[in-house]
């Protein structure tokens, strides 16, 4: 009977069991999988450690070359990991007595992963355009945060050790009308103070990172809308002075004006042989922008938009227009953005995502994707938020923003919501990008 009874539990546990781990299997998928990455990608690769460092990038005969005289084809992704805190949230930290920076550093930790480094690597990226706002590093007018500049050291060591390069991009200091820089509007080209304290910063950045190889260069302003070629000429002038008083090594992208007016392009000539002429790529916007902040979806690629029937030749003639203007400059060309709304756009935003890719490869022209990863929301990038991440990150917001919250009272999960297992990617996207950045991108 006891043998009977002995077996009995162990058939019945052996069912349990299974139960149990069926239930588990069930919960987890209901969560999205939050034990991988995603449910594309494997949580399996490892940071390579002893690699060869890193030499400083320079620019000769229309071409970006390292310190043995290597030509260096830039291909990567651009990334706002610097800071994951939005600045109503900065502000509201401020007000409850805590110091936003030290929230920023401590979630960084969670955004910003080893794994994500390796993730980035196996893509098989160089180069990674880092963005930081004005206000994330300038406190009060010439005061710098110590501790926003420290971990901006970490970030750039951290992504050299592996192998990549860091483009440091200035991306919000009143420089245009977009969202991403709705804190100051465009008011740079009227405020000269505003001017001088951009001029003074970037003199702070050359100083601090003129013996960093891994440094590839400084964008100085991302996106600007000048409102003639003068103010822009002089603007840039003045940054790049600053800067070669502190770091002659160092390469500079020079972005185009935004905007109709082709007679403002980069504003002008520079009487410096190290630098990079950049502009990001849209085209055309109603198809890569659909399906954000209300835009309708549904529309296709290749087609016809505002009069000009988009396609790959299309593409092919806008680059060679857009390189034939820098004919007489001999300078080399550097796409910091590009991208299109994957969720809207299917299987048409990967044709067009395939599609510039080689056609950037066959120019020899340098790039950066948007964006690897957005903190709480995103529709254009590798990573955005599963559906329920999101609302939960919602919720998150609400709760800081109301309660006055110390960082230490955040609990464990919702510092983990930031994450990359609770975001998700696509198979096809990582593979056209991992193609496209080795090169082997053919159609």
């Amino acid at each position: 009977m006891a043998k009977y009874a002995a077996s009995k539990f162990n058939r019945f546990g052996h069912v349990f069991v299974l139960l149990s781990v069926f239930i588990i299997f069930i919960a987890d998928i209901a969560a999205g999988s939050q034990h991988n990455v995603s449910p594309n990608i494997p949580n399996d690769y490892k940071v390579q450690k002893n690699m060869e460092p890193l030499t400083y990038l320079s620019v000769r005969d229309s071409k970006i070359i390292n310190q043995k005289g290597k030509e260096i084809k830039l291909r990567g992704v651009h990334y706002d990991c610097f800071y994951v805190l939005p600045k109503k949230i900065n502000d509201a930290i401020k007000c409850f007595g805590e110091d936003p920076d030290e929230w920023n550093v401590q979630l960084s930790k969670y955004f910003f992963t080893d794994n994500d480094i390796a993730q980035l690597k196996n893509l098989g990226i160089n180069v990674v355009r880092l963005e930081f706002r004005l206000w994330e590093i300038e406190k009060k007018p010439y005061s710098y945060s110590q501790t926003s500049l420290a971990h901006l050291d970490e970030t750039i060591a951290r992504l050299g050790q592996n192998g990549i390069y860091v483009i440091i991009d200035l991306h919000a200091a009143g420089q245009n009308n977009l969202n991403h820089n709705k804190e100051y509007g465009n008011k740079l080209w009227q405020d000269k103070d505003l001017q001088n304290r951009v001029v003074s910063l970037w003199g702070v950045v050359a100083d601090r990172y003129r013996d960093n190889p891994c440094v590839a260069g400084y964008d100085i302003i991302n996106e600007p809308q000048a409102p003639t070629k003068k103010a822009l000429h002089s603007f840039y002038q003045e940054c790049i002075n600053e800067i070669r008083k502190n770091d002659k090594k160092h390469i500079l992208f020079i972005e185009v004006n935004l905007g109709k007016n082709r007679k403002i392009l980069f504003g002008g000539e520079y009487d410096d042989p190290n630098i990079v002429l950049s502009f990001h790529f849209y085209k055309p916007h109603k198809f890569t922008s659909q399906g954000k902040r209300g835009k309708p979806g549904g529309l296709k690629y290749p087609a016809q938009y505002g009069g000009i029937y988009w396609d790959k030749n299309q593409i092919d003639k806008f680059f060679a227009q857009v390189l034939g203007i820098n004919k007489s400059r001999g300078r080399p060309f550097f796409v910091g953005e590009f991208s299109a709304n994957l969720s809207a756009g299917g299987q048409y935003a990967l044709e067009w995502t395939r599609n510039v890719i080689d056609v950037m490869n066959s120019k020899g022209i340098h790039y950066t994707y948007f964006c690897y990863k957005f903190p709480m929301s995103g529709s254009l990038g590798y990573y955005t938020p599963r559906k329920c991440v999101h609302r939960k990150f919602k919720v998150l917001m609400k709760k800081i923003m109301g309660k006055g919250i110390r960082f230490k009272d955040l609990l464990d999960e919702e510092k983990r919501l930031y994450l990359t297992e609770n975001f998700e990617s696509s198979r096809q996207l990582r593979q056209i990008l991992e193609n496209g950045f080795k090169g082997r991108l053919t159609e």
